[in-house]
């Protein structure tokens, strides 16, 4: 068969495809548009299917076919990347139909476009938080369901996420030589996450903040901050005792120590 050939039968094809589907959706029963969305949404056409789904909502007595209806209309959104329309309708399924079939899933997928709608680590991380307790809604909720693991997996991607966040905002006062504001949120990282990954590196940071805020710090203001620094370095050798840090970790306890000395006996 020719190339020409094979152009004109796909787009005899089409042409055929498309004229049922207009004829369905301008004089189809009821029954007719259910089953044809459903072909169009199996087919991952989610914008065909969109259209005539939207049709039947409040069509169908409530009931099965009324809840598949406004079910698949849902997932049309969310199919064609619009998380945050999906997310909405989504929500209202699970508020319109509580004892649906499809309520547990619908459920599922409230969380998962609140997680589709969560931005990179540099930038706002308040989606984030919001679907870290979408999801975790969801899976107290459903403890048995077969979603959980996905849930949890998407719980652990965010919460990396969270700890970058942390980490870079940290980093970028440490590099900017705002050592308090670096000390502060290095501090508040731990807090917050306690499992947050290289966490000896955070604690090294802590100690190196703390260290080269005190020295930057105005005379009278020196003494106090370096006993701060101290005690970090003291807290650092008793939880890490063999690790890469240590040996600078050492020389600014030695020097904090000296420094506190030094000062004291020049206030004499």
């Amino acid at each position: 068969m020719s190339i020409r050939l094979i152009l004109i039968t796909l787009l005899c094809f089409s042409l055929s495809t498309g004229c049922e589907y207009q004829k369905v959706l301008k004089k189809g029963t009821l029954d007719q548009k259910l089953e044809t969305s459903r072909k169009y949404y199996n087919k991952g056409d989610y914008a065909r299917a969109q259209i005539m789904l939207e049709q039947l909502i409040g069509k169908f007595p409530r009931g099965t076919n009324a809840e598949e209806v406004y079910f698949l209309f849902s997932y049309t959104h969310f199919g064609m990347n619009d998380y945050s329309l999906a997310g909405y309708h989504f929500q209202n399924f699970a508020e319109r139909y509580p004892q649906s079939k499809y309520h547990e899933q619908a459920a599922f997928m409230i969380a998962r476009c609140e997680f589709e709608q969560t931005l990179v680590a540099e930038l706002d991380q308040t989606n984030t938080k919001k679907a870290i307790e979408a999801i975790q809604l969801f899976i107290n909720r459903y403890p048995q369901s077969p979603s959980v693991a996905t849930g949890n997996e998407l719980i652990d991607l965010l919460r990396s996420r969270l700890h970058e966040k942390a980490y870079s905002t940290a980093m970028l006062y440490f590099n900017m030589e705002s050592y308090l504001s670096a000390y502060t949120s290095f501090k508040n990282a731990i807090i917050d996450f306690p499992d947050i990954p290289e966490k000896d590196k955070v604690d090294f940071y802590i100690v190196r903040s703390a260290f080269l805020y005190a020295k930057q710090s105005v005379k009278t203001e020196q003494s106090s901050r370096y006993e701060t620094a101290l005690e970090e370095a003291e807290e650092f050798l008793t939880n890490y005792t063999n690790n890469k840090y240590v040996k600078d970790v050492k020389q600014m306890k030695a020097d904090s120590a000296e420094l506190i000395a030094l000062l004291k006996t020049a206030s004499k």
